[in-house]
């Protein structure tokens, strides 16, 4: 079986039902889930496998957005679900705080969810009424999907991440169709747990419905709708240029003057992305704005406890509280008419970081340090 049928128990194109173990959503998700709640549930059915995370516009920036945390928090309180508020981006707290123990089937109203197949389980992100279902069920109705599998090879460069390796795939499926369809990988997984999840983390941008790493714990031989393979030797730094992921370039030729750098999300916010990027900017100076965004707390502290975080101050970058809101554009660093944005997050949609008038480049940590320095997109392998 594929790594999914095992984990639904169910061959490929099944309906299935299946309980849920772990459901989660945000502040941004939340007030619409509530909504489609009431129109069919008075309960939720285990609220302590419940939980809400106040991660994408927090604190709240306006009294709209305050008003609608205050109605989570009540209809939190009546059901007895329990808020993380200020712990940071949902996708990375829910292992950091254990919540994932045991846990194989995961629904979260969040498109990233599948951030968590760094796991080796099958969590998938649902809209407003699905979710609401889950809660008030405490299971799911869903089509087994089927997989693609990506067979890894070989080591990366050393100037080379995760985010290159995931730019890559992405470019290489721009002409597959993803929708509804799993991204499983095998082969020479060993990377640290952070870049697992950007891999998991950026699956999504294939337009894939779920992602998981084998881990040496599946067996992972079912059939497989597609199969690639990938030299990681061979894979160099990246970019992704306006207003898609998958408008991939190599960053050598890629010459383009930036206005701000932003370096966290879920996408590419855990402490080795910031180690690397700490390597590169001390003793320097960033010649841009330049925002550095923790995925979580606990991120923050280990950046404090490392001398992380006083290296990228000193170089200039400005450290945000942990969350989501550089990456969606909504305040800490809103891009401006006419700007020119260098991001390691998920998304460089027209008006994804601020203004419709904007320019967003995607590429990994090391880039995005080294750019930040020299005011322009810059090739790792050229100066490191």
């Amino acid at each position: 079986m594929t790594i999914v049928e095992e984990i639904l128990r169910a061959k490929t194109g099944k309906a299935v039902i299946r309980n849920v173990d772990l459901i989660y959503a945000h502040d941004g998700t939340m007030p619409l889930i509530i909504e489609a709640f009431r129109r069919t549930f008075t309960r939720v059915r285990n609220p302590e496998r419940v939980f809400i995370f106040f991660d994408h516009v927090y604190p709240a920036p306006t009294v709209k957005v305050a008003n609608l945390q205050r109605e989570i928090r009540e209809f939190a309180r009546e059901q007895g679900i329990k808020i993380f508020e200020g712990y940071g981006i949902s996708h990375q707290v829910v292992p950091e705080e254990g919540l994932l123990d045991g846990a194989k089937i995961i629904v979260g109203a969040d498109s990233h969810t599948p951030t968590l197949g760094a796991f080796g389980v099958f969590a998938v992100g649902m809209g407003a009424t699905d979710t609401a279902m889950a809660l008030g069920l405490g299971k799911t109705w869903l089509k087994v999907p089927e997989s693609v599998r990506v067979n890894l090879e070989g080591r990366l460069s050393k100037n080379v991440m995760a985010m290159d390796l995931m730019l890559r795939l992405i470019n290489l499926l721009r002409d597959f169709d993803m929708n509804y369809k799993a991204l499983e990988f095998f082969g020479n997984l060993d990377f640290p747990i952070d870049e697992k999840m950007t891999i998991a983390n950026f699956s999504v941008e294939t337009n894939a419905k779920t992602a998981l790493l084998d881990n040496g714990i599946f067996e992972g031989d079912g059939n497989y709708l597609r199969e690639i393979t990938i030299e990681l030797g061979e894979v160099a730094p990246l970019v992704a240029l306006p207003h898609h992921p998958n408008n991939v370039e190599r960053a050598e030729v890629v010459t383009q003057k930036i206005d701000q750098v932003f370096i966290g999300s879920c996408t590419n916010g855990r402490l080795e992305h910031f180690r690397r990027v700490a390597e590169i900017l001390e003793g320097e100076k960033v010649s841009v704005r330049t925002f550095i965004g923790p995925a979580s707390r606990r991120i923050y502290f280990q950046m404090i406890e490392e001398g992380i975080a006083q290296i990228l101050s000193e170089a200039g970058a400005v450290i945000l509280p942990p969350g989501c809101g550089p990456c969606l554009g909504r305040h800490m660093g809103v891009a401006g008419d006419g700007e020119v944005i260098l991001s390691t997050t998920n998304r460089n949609f027209k008006g994804r970081m601020g203004s419709p008038n904007a320019e967003i480049y995607l590429a990994s940590p090391v880039t995005a340090a080294l750019s930040a320095i020299y005011g322009e997109i810059t090739n790792p392998e050229d100066v490191l």
